[in-house]
Order: structure tokens, then sequence, then C-alpha cells
């Protein structure tokens, strides 16, 4: 049997990492780069408490020790009729397919009018400029997302750390956040302590949050929220909205959301095709805990399915933890229906935590089982 993965972040290697556990098939990964980041600890990079060099490994090298393929290619087209993708590489067949080849940042990004004026805080490149023009701005800072965006965690990282930055440099600049929920930071969490807590320490922090706004255009030195309001700013960071990247589009594998509907909590497509983290439609926000999630229950989908395993699996929920510069934070928000887990409490030494499993991921190639998730009861009627 010939398992294939496109794409080699959380959820592509997660994949691969758990099939070779307990089968000894044809287990092929597909990744433009060999070489791998650990993008959740980038926030770090703007304040040197972390660099490059230990966010990287090695793709190619770890999955070939475990007896697993790895092509460094681009995928062009896939073809789900025929099971095959296709690939500058050349034709791959399968028999299970696995779709993580991410939320198209880049392609987003530059629907946004006048993103050109702007850096995004997801890519390696993007972090390194904002870095630059943090050390050296003397103005505001804006940080926001795009309408739509379904992350805004590394948002408020940001502006965190932006403000930590300005106050070490003497800066009298103001920092600006905006959130798409009228509600504030973490909006989306359906417990208002959260929001009034949330927002009080970003306050407290001097972080003007611009609540219920997303960014609609981007000018030199200002930005046009979705309201009509115009914020100047000397650095502006954006997150954009995200989609299945156009060759899934191209595909057909993706709804009229941008995304690929997926049944949670196997993250199916249909009886060949899964797809997962950034790409697949979830009502939750996109995150490397959710990603790697996503791949345990997809593959315990299939260990069923190939070999009569009953193997638990998870929620998705919410895990955030914030780097602060001086300071840090953490929000869990997990509920399964039966039971729910929240907490939220500031302090430095949830960085140093994140710190330690951000190495341990860069070490063991994302082959980090636990994530902290609750189980969730098991309905068999998504199987084909």
């Amino acid at each position: 049997m010939k398992f294939l993965i496109l794409g080699a972040g959380y959820a592509g290697l997660t994949v691969a990492h758990k099939l070779r556990r307990y089968l000894n098939d044809e287990i092929t990964v597909i990744s433009e780069s060999r070489v791998v980041r650990e993008n959740t600890i980038f926030p770090l990079l703007l304040t040197d408490e972390v660099k490059v060099e230990e966010t990287e490994f090695d793709a190619k090298v770890a999955m070939e020790r475990k007896g697993v393929n790895f092509v460094e290619g681009r995928v062009t087209q896939i073809l789900p009729e025929s099971r095959e993708a296709k690939t500058d590489k050349g034709t791959f067949d399968y028999d299970y397919l696995f779709l993580a080849l991410g939320g198209g940042y880049e392609e987003n990004f530059r629907r946004i009018p006048g993103h050109e004026n702007a850096v995004m805080h997801h890519t390696l490149d993007g972090f390194l400029k904002l870095k630059e023009m943090l050390w050296n701005t003397e103005g505001n800072v804006f940080v926001g997302n795009a309408p739509g965006s379904p992350i805004e965690g590394p948002s408020y990282q940001v502006a965190l750390i932006a403000e930590y930055i300005l106050r070490r440099r003497g800066v009298k600049g103001k920092v600006y956040l905006a959130t798409q929920s009228p509600k504030g930071v973490f909006g989306p969490i359906p417990l208002d302590w959260v929001h009034e807590k949330a927002n009080s320490y970003f306050e407290r922090r001097g972080i003007s949050v611009l609540k219920g706004k997303a960014v609609k255009e981007i000018k030199r030195g200002k930005v046009v929220l979705s309201d009509g309001q115009e914020v100047e700013a000397d650095v502006i960071s954006v997150l954009p909205s995200l989609s299945a990247p156009k060759v899934v589009r191209d595909a057909g594998l993706a709804g009229n959301s941008g995304f690929v509907e997926v049944k949670l909590p196997s993250f199916r497509k249909d009886d060949r095709i899964f797809a997962l983290g950034d790409l697949a439609q979830t009502p939750f926000p996109r995150t490397a805990r959710a990603a790697m999630i996503s791949a345990e229950n997809a593959v315990s989908s299939v260990l069923r399915e190939v070999k009569g395993l009953e193997l638990p699996m998870y929620s998705l929920g919410v895990l955030c933890v914030m780097e602060g510069g001086d300071d840090g934070g953490i929000l869990r928000f997990d509920t399964n229906g039966k039971e729910v887990k929240t907490t939220l409490a500031f302090g430095k030494s949830y960085v140093t935590i994140k710190k330690l499993y951000s190495k341990l991921l860069v070490k063991r190639a994302f082959d980090v089982p636990y994530h902290g998730a609750l189980t969730v009861e098991i309905r068999y009627n998504f199987s084909p």
C-alpha cells in the first residue's frame, strides 16, 4: 500500500512519523524544501532569544532514517480520479493521500491591496524584515489581520514584542493591535472573562487594541481598516486570510470557502484523501498544534481501516503561548463537548517552556505525539 504526503510541515511530518510507527508500507513525503523550520518560535527571533539555525532541521535526513521516501520537489497537479500527484520530479500514485501544503500564506498576502507596504509575520523573511524595522523605527507600529484571517495568535505576540522593543529603545511610538472580533484579544473564545483579562493585560502594556477591525488596505505609512479608520504607522505587519493553495483548489478539492471541507474528527475529504492543518475547513484557529492533531486523527482513521487498530482521536481547541519580550503568557481552551479546560495566565516562565518544547520539535523533526488535547468520542459513520 502506498501513502503519499504532500507537504513537510507540522501535519505532513506527523503523518509520516505515525504511519511508520505502525506500518512498513511505502510512505513518500513531497516538499519544496528539505529544510523545515519550527516557525511558532519565530517571534523570539525579534529579540535574539532564538537564532535561525535553532529553528531548522533537515527533513530529508529525518525521514530517510525511518525508511520514508523524501522528494524535494514542487507539486504541480493533483489528480484524484487516477490517484496521482504530478510534481517537477515526476508523477506519484497513491492509495491514501494526505494534503498538508499549508494555507497559501504568500499568495493570499499578495491579494491585500498595498501589501508591498507591509511585512507578513509568518515567513522567516517576514520576521527578519520586521526585526530590522522594529529596532530602527522611531514611529508607530501596527499589527493586524486581513478579513477572515483564521489565526490571530501570532499578531498578539508581535504586538507585545513590538511594545517591549520600543520601550527598551526609549521610543515613544504607539503600538496598535487590530482584532477581528469586537470583543478584542481572544475574542472567539466563548468566555467573557478571557476577553476582559486579555484586553486589560494588553492595555496595561500600553498597546491600543482596535476591536472588531480588519485590514482593508495598506498605504505607505498608513493602514485603512474595515470600518474606514486610518492608522498611521511606520511599521506595518499583517497576516492574510488563508485558503487551500492554488494547486489544491485547481484539483477541485476546495469548497466555496476556499478550504477543503472535511469530516471531523478524522479530517477525511473522501475515502482516500485527508486534508490537514491550515488548508482544512474547521471552526478553530489554524495553529501548529491543530495541524499535528489533524494528522494524528487522520492516521488513526487509516490505521483502523487497514489494521483494525482503535486509537484515540483528539479535539482541536486552542493553545497559545505568547512571547512578549520581558513577559509572556498562555491561553488554553479545550473542549470535547463534555468537558472544558480553560487557562489564561501571564509570566515569563511560559516562554521558557515554549522554548524547550520548540527545541524538542526541532530535535525530533516534529515527532512529538503528545499535544495536551482532550480525547473525543469517535463515531465511525464518517468512514466510507
